[in-house]
């Protein structure tokens, strides 16, 4: 049950992780989107929330994301800046914030690495499992909720974005073709710990999917059902 996934560390100094809530899926996918929602929910419930993403959540991270989005760099090297911000990110702005009692929702984390570096880019799956599995380590519980939609879709929200557009947008359908089936492969092997919701429903319906469907959310079910879709 939730509420007995409290802020304390195990006999190993792990910390108990019950809120760490990652969402995963390609661009365009409609996870931000989701965040934002889940965040405002969990905001009208009272409780704690930290929102965050990777590459990037700390100064660290941030100087990483820049690179990692801006420069031409091939798949190992946009790999090991991931996996750098991501421990420095565990380290200063996770850990802490679970330790305090919020919920961290986080936009990306080691299987976007997997799917886009190791699928999309050729780097070596298994070098970057174990990479993702080490790091890992630090954190006794992780909820992953992959937003599975079509890619056709996808493209079609990259293309209507405004502003400067990163390299990924500009990616081919060929990438992204890789980069699902990558995610396709990691939710088998992910089993229990991660969820697929079907993202190519409207909005207030793909947020009332993953209220019903991840288990930490299980307490305000009702309370969403009460209020409405927000």
């Amino acid at each position: 049950m939730v509420g007995h996934l409290r802020k304390k560390l195990d006999e190993k100094g792990v910390i108990n992780m019950g809120r760490l809530l990652v969402f995963e899926g390609i661009d365009g996918s409609g996870k931000s989107t989701q965040i934002e929602m889940l965040s405002n929910f969990l905001k009208s419930q009272k409780q704690k929330v930290f929102v965050t993403r990777e590459p990037g959540g700390t100064e660290f991270g941030e100087k990483c994301r820049e690179l990692f989005l801006g420069e031409k760099l091939d798949g190992l090297t946009e790999a090991c800046l991931a996996f750098a911000s991501r421990n420095e990110h565990i380290l200063q702005k996770i850990k802490p914030a679970l330790r305090l009692g919020y919920w961290v929702l986080c936009d990306r984390f080691s299987d976007s690495t997997i799917a886009y570096q190791g699928y999309g880019r050729g780097v070596e799956i298994n070098f970057l499992r174990e990479m993702a599995t080490n790091i890992e380590k630090q954190l006794s519980e992780i909820r992953i909720i992959y937003v599975h939609t079509s890619l056709e879709r996808c493209l079609e929200r990259i293309k209507k974005r405004s502003g400067v557009k990163n390299k990924f947008d500009n990616s081919s359908k060929i990438f992204y073709e890789k980069v699902i089936y990558g995610y396709s492969n990691i939710v088998k092997e992910r089993g229990g710990t991660i969820i697929q919701v079907d993202g190519n429903d409207e909005i207030k319906k793909v947020f009332s999917k993953i209220l019903q469907s991840v288990p930490e959310l299980e307490q305000f079910k009702t309370n969403h059902n009460h209020l409405g879709d927000i």
